[in-house]
């Protein structure tokens, strides 16, 4: 096989304390077919310097400095600039094993579109592996079947950083991050598997999350975030509600009250506020017992569901 190019695309804002570590865990993969794209998002702090630094020493290094625009206009910008054959997302305070180039670009011998991979969760001194325990490794998914056993096991998982993709395939597909949002890659993750591309598995947890307290993630609160997330189910609404395929898009349906109750409680949202997204809506396509069960409880007594669920996390 041709040892094709691997973009790294790294969004880069106010991570001065965490560079060191996710920069050194690029340019020390095995593979080293790859170019790292570091995307200076206008950052306050000595970041800027640091990518440039870093450039000098490697050759593989390219250095966008760019006026702040957030994450995703980051993201689309390094895309835009990206020469190599596939595409990896990396966030700044994360890092990768240093065999995950190698790992994941073998899954593209079979001619895919998406390489979805596994990670490790790193809050505190916790590690929590998140694996897809309901498919098969190297075997070709269409996007259907992916999705699908992906959502039986509550395994479909929203992060960018999680798949290596071909960059064409992005491309002529406009599968871009819409820049100004918060959660920009739940509003992106059904976009980019109704496309259509063909996936495959690598089963092993090549990505290193670090939870951080002060996160954009971590700091869920606020009207304007609260709008944000009702904007994107009001999309998955239309994009779902388009479908033909009628065991998909029930399979769909059945994620995005899922997702919607939870996004209601972690950002204390009470009620149905998604044209079309009601009880009887939720009871009709609730996954299982256990969903149905949490519709009930939310759509009756929704301060109290979201009050004590939050208070059963310890939030």
């Amino acid at each position: 096989m041709k040892r094709e190019k691997i973009s790294i695309i790294v969004p880069i804002y106010n991570v001065e304390k965490y560079l060191e570590r996710c920069v050194d865990s690029l340019v020390n993969q095995t593979y080293e077919n790859i170019e790292i794209i570091l995307v200076d998002d206008g950052s306050p702090d000595y970041c800027p310097q640091l990518c440039d630094e870093y450039a000098k020493k490697d050759s593989r290094i390219v250095v966008i400095h760019k006026k702040n625009g957030g994450l995703s206009d980051a993201r689309n910008y390094g895309l835009c600039k990206a020469s190599g054959e596939y595409i990896l997302y990396v966030d700044s305070d994360d890092y990768i094993e240093l065999d995950s180039c190698e790992k994941l670009v073998n899954g593209m011998a079979n001619n895919v579109d998406v390489v979805v991979g596994a990670y490790k969760e790193l809050r505190n001194n916790k590690v929590i592996e998140k694996r897809h325990s309901n498919l098969l490794q190297d075997k070709i998914y269409d996007a259907k079947e992916y999705v699908i056993s992906a959502i039986k096991c509550d395994e479909w998982y929203a992060p960018a950083w999680l798949n290596l993709y071909r960059r064409s395939f992005l491309i002529e597909n406009n599968i871009y991050y819409k820049v100004g949002f918060y959660f920009e890659d739940i509003e992106m993750l059904p976009r980019l598997f109704l496309a259509n591309p063909r996936v495959t598995y690598v089963d092993y947890p090549f990505y290193n999350y670090v939870i951080r307290e002060n996160s954009i993630m971590t700091s869920q609160q606020s009207p304007e975030k609260i709008q944000m997330s009702l904007e994107i189910y009001s999309e998955w609404m239309q994009l779902f509600s388009e479908l033909d395929d009628q065991l998909y898009k029930s399979y769909l349906y059945g994620i995005l009250v899922k997702y919607y109750i939870a996004t209601a409680r972690q950002r204390k949202i009470y009620g149905w506020r998604v044209s079309g997204l009601d009880f009887s809506f939720a009871w009709k396509y609730s996954l299982n017992k256990k969903e149905k069960l949490k519709s009930v409880l939310f759509n009756c007594f929704p301060k109290q569901y979201v009050k004590m669920t939050n208070r059963r996390k310890g939030e």
